[in-house]
């Protein structure tokens, strides 16, 4: 009957289900699920548009220019095209999934850290700068992964401008001697420049390297908080080294996001 009666009041909108206790942490848990989901398919499609597309036209030409078989190298070519528009049209459409993920994801955590702080009221600010100091290695850790991130990408597109001027420099010899591979070695030397242009206006390897500082610094405020070294050892109060500490994160995290725009949510308040 109990329980009857709490489900009436549920579904008659007196209490409504976010208010409900883990309904946040279950939507916030759901939708981050949903993202890892979208970026390992967005990793794929990446895949198949770039080195995927690359090796098929690389094929291509490999058996005009050495076997001189037009048919097969026509179809290849054909096969080529098809795959490069198709693979790029799905990698757009991706692409804004997981951009509106994202934003989804960011929404709920904000939305639920206001919540929060609603229900702890201004009589309580210890406790949820408190909280928010355990909440932080989640964040410390998030960082790192998005560093790891925009690492990789680096290192593909470094790869690829690398290992492409190789391949575009061996085609470009043959095609002294095999007239028909010159324009493959234009296509390829057009695609190593689209990816040295794209590296530097991404600047990964920055990005990268403004992660880590800010997890680095995050850490560092962490653990000084707790051991009042630093700017906390002259605070004889431990609300006002906690508010301190809340007011440097929070700093941190601007400055952050200022430099780099979050792809992910922070967690921070969950």
């Amino acid at each position: 009957m109990e329980r009857l009666e709490a489900a009436g009041i549920v579904g008659s909108g007196v209490l409504a289900e976010d208010h409900r206790p883990g309904s946040w942490e279950r939507r916030i848990a759901e939708c981050s699920e949903r993202l890892y989901r979208g970026r390992m398919v967005q990793r794929l499609l990446l895949t198949w548009a770039v080195p995927g597309n690359a090796v098929l036209l690389v094929a291509a030409g490999l058996v005009l220019g050495l076997w001189r078989a037009v048919l097969p190298a026509g179809v290849l070519f054909a096969v080529t095209v098809v795959s490069a528009a198709v693979s790029a049209r799905l990698l757009y459409q991706q692409h804004f999934r997981v951009r509106a993920m994202e934003s989804e994801l960011r929404a709920l955590e904000h939305e639920h850290r206001e919540r929060l702080l609603e229900d702890l009221g201004s009589g309580d600010l210890l406790a949820a700068h408190k909280r928010y100091r355990a909440q932080l290695p989640e964040l410390i850790e998030r960082y790192r992964a998005e560093a790891r991130r925009d690492r990789r990408k680096d290192n593909v597109l470094q790869s690829a401008v690398i290992g492409g001027s190789i391949v575009a420099a061996t085609v470009t010899a043959t095609a002294v001697s095999v007239v028909d591979v010159r324009w493959a070695a234009v296509v390829l030397s057009l695609l190593v420049a689209v990816a040295a242009a794209f590296a530097g206006y991404a600047r990964y390897r920055e990005r990268s390297a403004a992660w880590l500082r800010t997890a680095d610094a995050l850490e560092r405020e962490y653990e000084s908080v707790e051991l009042r070294v630093g700017r906390y050892r002259r605070f004889t109060s431990e609300r006002e080294a906690y508010a301190e500490f809340a007011d440097a994160v929070e700093a941190l995290r601007a400055e952050q996001a200022r430099r780099v725009p979050s792809t992910v949510g922070d967690g921070i308040g969950q």
